[in-house]
């Protein structure tokens, strides 16, 4: 069951693009809205309209998001 928990994400680091991301999504980008779902190996993590890559590794006690390209930093808010 989707809660539609609000968060904060921040990128933290480009692993990928070295600094030329196709999409504009920099180290230091934030966006604050509601999860579609909590972050799962393997897919997509989806905020609001926002989406990274595919999460490779998520470790909740520290709210570091790892995906193929990037690491995100997630908050939750409520």
């Amino acid at each position: 069951m989707n809660e539609n928990k609000k968060v904060k994400i921040t990128k933290l680091s480009d692993d990928h693009f070295e600094g030329n991301h196709p999409n504009g999504i920099y180290e230091g980008y934030e966006k604050v809205g509601f999860e579609s779902y909590p972050p799962t190996v393997g897919e997509r993590y989806q905020l609001g309209a926002f989406s990274t890559s595919h999460v490779v590794k998520y470790s909740e006690d520290l709210g570091i998001l790892k995906t193929t390209y990037s690491t995100y930093k997630i908050e939750y808010l409520d």
